[in-house]
């Protein structure tokens, strides 16, 4: 799944109402410019390292963001509370756009929601900036950091490498430049 076919399935609308649906398309995009573009349950969504952050479609009298999560809603309430909502979805008036500030106000309580999820039970750890990159993976046992493990700047660009044995790092760990070059490598005795 691609941008073309998210691009294809906004074609389907009128002109009004694709034209507010691509302009949060392109605000969303603006917001987190790593994320992918899929169409994932029929609809349009963008996720970040394989997760879901937000989706979005038009309908005959309304165009709905999904957050991809049942308790969302409860953790804007206030700022919600003027929107037709269901479980797992916010309604807004067909013809009108959605509020920018809004929007970004969604993204910013998705991006904490979901680092908050981690670590999984399978021990898998994300964490993302607020721009949705990519902040920190790995992997906890027995709630301690185990394995490889990276860190990277806002930018995208690794900043850090190395291995965990049940909590102590050992092994060669890298150190990058700004750039994402080898800048230092040490090597730690377990």
């Amino acid at each position: 799944m691609s941008t073309s076919q998210v691009s294809a399935h906004l074609k389907k609308f009128s002109p009004e109402q694709k034209k507010i649906l691509t302009d949060l398309r392109n605000h969303i995009a603006s917001k987190l410019p790593t994320a992918e573009q899929v169409i994932k349950y029929g609809i349009p969504t963008f996720l970040i390292e394989g997760v879901p952050v937000i989706g979005f479609d038009g309908y005959k009298a309304h165009n709905s963001i999904f957050p991809y999560s049942g308790s969302f809603n409860t953790r804007l309430k206030k700022d919600l509370e003027k929107y037709e909502q269901t479980k797992g979805s916010i309604h807004f008036e067909g013809g009108k756009s959605i509020p920018k500030p809004l929007i970004n106000k969604i993204l910013a309580e998705r991006i904490k929601q979901i680092n908050d999820s981690y670590p999984k039970k399978t021990g898998e750890y994300l964490e993302f900036y607020a721009n949705g990159m990519l902040k920190a993976k790995g992997k906890y046992k027995a709630g301690k950091l185990h394995g490889n493990w990276k860190w990277f700047r806002k930018t995208g660009v690794i900043m850090r490498s190395g291995y965990f044995k049940n909590g102590e790092q050992t092994g060669t760990w890298v150190t990058f430049d700004a750039k994402g070059k080898v800048y230092k490598k040490t090597f730690i005795a377990s």
